[in-house]
């Protein structure tokens, strides 16, 4: 892994509460400039409130003045609503009064604008923050992945004769409320889609991607697309590239897993090390299915 990979700052969302546009942007520009880019703007408590209630944030940033409900209410509504969601107040106002309140209700830290705006290393006060945060995500998600791993699937697809196969498969996390003819259409619509997604050929695509789930818009898909040989296989075109074939692995699960995103580039090294062990197409058998899913009890 790169140390990019190992950088929390990389890929982080950050919600940042702030009614006044001139520090709005001057926030965002500094942001930027620490690497954090992806960063969601509400300019009232009330909306930062609707955002964290219907998504995901690695870190929220919250103004101690603003319109309708005041900073620390909102903080104290967010660790209600997302108490593992970690929050840093900015203020124009320097009050220890204001920062022993808001350090009660469990912010992180307290930061004036002034030190925001000015010669603040801000990536060094970010950092510890968002790592922590990112440890308790693995280690609340191994625990619920433990408790429930029916509630993520892992199939492994490969490119057949005639188009995408479903090679093996496990059971769908929604797999109840499907029958077993609507499963078998669903794997070989999901197989197709993401093979398009990935490419064919020499723009075959190798590596992990986040994909959306074909009408189930409350999954999420992680997939993993190689290249492996498959000796016996029948199409001519596989057999004279000297039996290179492409594959997949997609795992599908709740939305509210999210925070196996921050962990990408674990699980495609992971997966790597895990194909690393396998040289034929054949060769992968059921209990694959068993040591990839354990990848994901393991996140830390």
């Amino acid at each position: 892994m790169s140390s990019e990979d190992d950088d929390p700052i990389v890929d982080a969302r950050v919600l940042l509460i702030e009614d006044t546009r001139d520090h709005q942007f001057l926030i965002i520009k500094r942001l930027s400039n620490i690497g954090l880019k992806r960063v969601i703007v509400c300019e009232t408590g009330e909306l930062g409130l609707e955002k964290i209630r219907s998504d995901n944030f690695d870190l929220v940033l919250v103004d101690y003045i603003l319109p309708g409900k005041s900073g620390l209410e909102v903080i104290e509504e967010i660790t209600r609503i997302s108490p593992e969601t970690p929050m840093i107040m900015i203020t124009g106002l320097g009050s220890e009064k204001i920062a022993v309140q808001a350090m009660k209700l469990g912010i992180k830290d307290y930061l004036t604008k002034e030190e925001f705006f000015t010669n603040l290393n801000l990536r060094q006060i970010i950092t510890p923050i968002l790592l922590e945060h990112h440890a308790q995500q693995e280690m609340a998600l191994t625990q619920r992945l433990k408790a429930n791993p029916d509630l993520f699937s892992i199939s492994v697809y490969k490119f057949g004769r005639f188009g995408p196969e479903p090679f093996l498969t496990s059971a769908l996390p929604f797999e109840d409320s499907i029958s077993s003819q609507e499963k078998e259409s669903f794997l070989i619509k999901i197989g197709t889609h993401y093979f398009s997604a990935t490419g064919a050929g020499h723009a075959y695509s190798q590596g992990l991607f986040e994909l959306p789930v074909p009408d189930h818009d409350k999954y999420r898909g992680l997939v993993f697309g190689f290249r492996m040989t498959e000796k016996n296989h029948k199409d001519e075109r596989i057999k004279r590239s000297g039996g290179k074939n492409y594959g997949l692995i997609v795992i599908i699960f709740p939305v509210f897993f999210r925070s196996i995103l921050p962990n990408r580039s674990i699980i495609e090294k992971r997966l790597e090390e895990l194909l690393s062990g396998y040289s034929d197409m054949e060769e992968i058998d059921e209990h694959f299915i068993t040591r990839a899913k354990n990848i994901f009890f393991e996140i830390q």
